[in-house]
């Protein structure tokens, strides 16, 4: 199967539901955010990705009513600011000031390995991250030069998440792919199933690094054939494996297996 008749046969399975229109389809394929002009909220955006990991969102978000709750700490999640604060390992510091100055609902775990200190330690990594740009347009400048560059372009989730602990190669390019980058998918484990299955990928590979590069160059090459945006792709089979018409509020429930079983048929 080429990948022109994948990304077709992708895009007829989900219209073949009686509740999904091509409205209802094309939606979603078109990124609905714009970069954002203000450091500080690239800033949040990280912070957000960071809480993605696992049950964060429920653990921590929750907790205190929301990651924007955290400008309170993060002094308006200027970026600059907490990096002078914090040093890279003042962890135990951030969490103590989150813990008086916020008050968190439920558990409240500190050892070292519960996701209460590793999300401070990302919260962390993150302002220093950032602190090396003056501006937002400084940002974009140099992420242009990967994200621009297909050849380049898995460098810069790569270092994302080389430099921000608890921010993987995944959620570094659902970071970008979130922030307005429609060069970036992410290579999920809906997009990592169907690719398997179908052999588009290595089904044999351990390596789960070697997975999600494999599967990044794999949502770029189909975008390519398809003269589509790479963030189209990502929504398409993340469609199929989710069912979660988010926009128009409709859901065909996870449809992964049907959608492999028929291709494989």
């Amino acid at each position: 199967m080429t990948d022109v008749e994948l990304y077709n046969s992708a895009v007829t399975f989900l219209l073949s539901f009686k509740n999904v229109t091509k409205q209802d389809l094309d939606k979603h394929l078109l990124s609905e955010h714009e970069k954002p002009k203000d450091l500080k909220i690239i800033y949040r955006c990280l912070c957000e990705s960071a809480q993605n990991r696992q049950m964060s969102t429920r653990v921590i978000g929750n907790s205190i009513g929301g990651v924007a709750n955290l400008k309170k700490i993060l002094y308006d999640f200027d970026p600059h600011q907490v990096a002078t604060t914090y040093k890279k390992d003042d962890t135990e510091i951030l969490l103590a000031d989150i813990k008086q100055k916020l008050n968190p609902k439920g558990k409240f775990r500190t050892e070292t390995k519960s996701l209460w200190p590793q999300f401070c330690k990302s919260i962390i990594d993150s302002a220093h991250f950032l602190k090396s740009f003056d501006t937002a347009d400084n940002f974009y400048e140099w992420a242009n030069f990967f994200a621009k560059d297909v050849r380049a372009k898995p460098a810069l989730p790569l270092m994302i998440s080389v430099e921000i602990a608890g921010i993987g190669f995944p959620l570094a390019c659902d970071f970008l792919k979130e922030l307005g980058f429609d060069e970036y998918g992410k290579p999920d484990v809906h997009l990592k199933d169907i690719f398997q299955a179908l052999k588009v990928i290595d089904i044999n590979e351990k390596s789960v690094i070697k997975q999600d590069y494999t599967t990044l160059k794999v949502i770029d090459r189909i975008a390519k054939a398809n003269n589509v945006t790479p963030y189209a792709i990502d929504k398409i089979f993340w469609l199929i494996g989710s069912g979660n018409f988010y926009s128009t509020g409709k859901n065909i429930g996870r449809q992964k297996q049907n959608f492999i079983n028929q291709i494989i048929k």
